[in-house]
């Protein structure tokens, strides 16, 4: 997994054995000796992850972890301390100051190439992130927006409930979260009552830890729990299980035992810098759907049906699948304006979109693409079942009179779809004129109906 490093350290062969030990594992390593060339070196390149030597010729090495937190350009980025000997006191230290966390020299190559991965993971995941919400900043899709959190919530787990039952009681005092302790079995199951943990801390049982790195995978490989932060817990220093659980997801293992203030201390940072991502992929997402979905349906627009039309065909064409090309279009609308306003043919709009998704599956994509026109594709289907669906469809608009509840109203509305197969390689802009002429003939055959074009398709 290739990243960009910088070292900083003011003795010239530590860095230079380190940038070798890291460049065979190819790594871009950069080198610094002092504050002020680290300063230059990250406003040329940004590095992924700073590995930084626990004593600085110009500055105090805790001084210079903390401005780099306070600058919003290098908040986010790892650090790394090496130092020669660490106690308690400096550890504690250090994690204060915004660091991630503290190796011993000497380096043992697998211990800290499995610390690098992890944190190299979580930075290129908020790297994305923020790369996608600058490009829809630039694009005006994005907005600032003030949201309420609810506190954190960690769970401790373990294979001895009452090992986290005292953690969570020393934890308690810490911390402004809410805490909870499981069995190592009940962990995710507690997820499907909608209880995702901001971070799992897991400890870890050093003579059967099958359970507890079973349990980091599958936290990892769930949807709801992938971005959740694990620390995982070692009474005692074992560097296969180090190794293994930082390769499996966790982004930290500590392994000496459990310490309050230190747990506590990780288990911020863990929920701060998921509290980060969480925001970049929020914007990011808001920002898309307000680009890409109709505000008064909630469908998709013309602006992403047409790159899904293309990319559906390209793989109907390479699998050898046909797939149906659908524009449907409601019958009379103009009269519902005309007759009743604009509120009550917004109103129709919206169940017609509700009964449309109700009515396709979830493969299928439905798009407003005009004012009463939607488009619909269907992947891997035959002749007669795009028939059917759009049979269904046009069931769904007949048989139930649209309610417009404000203007205390019922009315009628029907269908029209007209039909088109693809997956021969044909165009997309010649699948949508096939489909609009097929529309023409249902319209023209008295609506309310489906029709195909080319007729014997």
């Amino acid at each position: 997994m290739p990243g960009k490093l910088l070292i900083i350290d003011s003795i010239a062969t530590n860095r230079i054995v380190l940038k070798v030990r890291l460049s065979t594992a190819f790594y871009e390593v950069s080198q610094a000796a002092t504050a002020k060339e680290a300063r230059n070196s990250i406003a040329k390149v940004v590095p992924d992850i700073i590995l930084l030597n626990e004593q600085m010729q110009d500055l105090d090495v805790l001084r210079f972890c903390k401005e780099l937190r306070k600058n919003p350009d290098t908040a986010h980025i790892p650090i790394v301390l090496l130092t020669s000997a660490c106690d308690r006191k400096k550890k504690l230290a250090a994690l204060k100051a915004g660091v991630n966390d503290v190796l011993v020299r000497p380096l043992d190559d697998l211990v800290l190439l499995a610390r690098l991965r992890s944190l190299l993971r979580a930075t290129e995941n908020v790297a994305e992130s923020d790369l996608r919400t600058h490009t829809s900043e630039m694009l005006g899709l994005a907005e600032d927006q003030a949201q309420f959190q609810k506190p954190a919530l960690i769970t401790i787990t373990g294979a001895d409930l009452a090992i986290g039952v005292r953690w969570r009681t020393l934890l308690g005092p810490l911390l402004p979260f809410r805490v909870k302790s499981l069995p190592l079995h009940e962990a995710l199951s507690d997820i499907a009552n909608q209880n995702v943990p901001d971070v799992f801390v897991i400890a870890i049982d050093r003579d059967q830890p099958e359970l507890s790195l079973r349990l980091v995978a599958e936290i990892r490989a769930r949807a709801a729990t992938r971005n959740s932060g694990i620390l995982g817990v070692l009474s005692k220093n074992d560097r296969g299980v180090l190794v293994d659980a930082l390769d499996l997801g966790a982004h930290e293992v500590v392994t000496d035992g459990f310490d309050p203030e230190e747990i506590a201390l990780r288990i911020s940072g863990l929920v701060q810098r998921k509290r980060f991502s969480d925001q970049l992929r929020a914007h990011v997402n808001d920002g898309w759907q307000a680009a890409l979905t109709d505000p008064l349906t909630g469908l998709f627009n013309r602006r992403y049906a047409l790159p899904h039309l293309t990319r559906l065909a390209k793989q109907a064409s390479q699998a050898g699948q046909p797939f149906a090309v659908m524009i449907a279009d409601l019958d009379h609308f103009k009269q519902v304006n005309d007759c009743y306003g604009h509120a009550a043919g917004d109103a129709v709009l919206a169940e017609t979109a509700r009964r449309m998704r109700d009515h396709l599956r979830a493969v299928d994509m439905v798009a407003r693409i005009g004012g009463e026109e939607f488009l619909i594709a269907l992947p891997d289907v035959s002749v007669a079942q795009a028939d059917r669906s759009a049979t269904r469809l046009c069931a769904a608009m007949r048989e139930t009179p649209i309610a417009i509840k404000t203007q205390n109203l019922v009315v009628p509305i029907t269908m029209s779809i007209g039909i088109t197969m693809g997956g021969d390689g044909a165009p997309i802009d010649l699948l949508l004129q096939e489909a609009d002429k097929a529309l023409y003939g249902a319209k023209s055959h008295g609506r309310d109906q489906t029709y195909f074009h080319p007729e014997h398709a």
